[in-house]
C-alpha cells in the first residue's frame, strides 16, 4: 500500500524527471507550489500524470475529479493518495 510518504517521493521524482535540466535530482520541490512555479507547463503536466500512472498503476482523474482541479504539487499527492486509499494500486520497481 502506498502511505503518503512514498506517494510524495514518487510524485516529486517524477517532476524532477520530468523538468530535466531545470532542477537538480537532489533539489527540493516545494509541496506548495503552484505547477507553473515549479516550471510544469499544460503539456508537461499531463506527461507526468500520464507516467504517475505508469509508476502508481492508478488514475485518479477517471471520474469526477479533473486535473484543472489541481494547482500545486501537494494537491496532485492528495488526489493520488485519495485514490490509492480506494484501490489497491500496483506498484512499478
Amino acid at each position: 500500500m502506498l502511505n503518503d510518504a512514498r506517494l510524495t517521493e514518487i510524485v516529486t521524482t517524477a517532476v524532477v524527471d520530468l523538468l530535466g535540466d531545470l532542477h537538480d535530482e537532489h533539489d527540493d520541490i516545494p509541496l506548495d507550489a503552484t505547477f507553473a512555479e515549479v516550471g510544469l507547463n499544460s503539456l508537461m503536466l499531463a506527461r507526468l500524470v500520464i507516467a504517475l500512472e505508469t509508476e502508481v498503476g492508478l488514475d485518479p482523474f477517471t471520474g469526477e475529479r479533473s486535473i484543472v482541479d489541481v494547482h500545486t504539487v501537494r494537491e496532485l499527492v492528495a488526489v493520488y493518495a485519495e485514490a490509492a486509499g480506494d484501490q489497491q494500486p500496483v506498484v512499478a520497481r
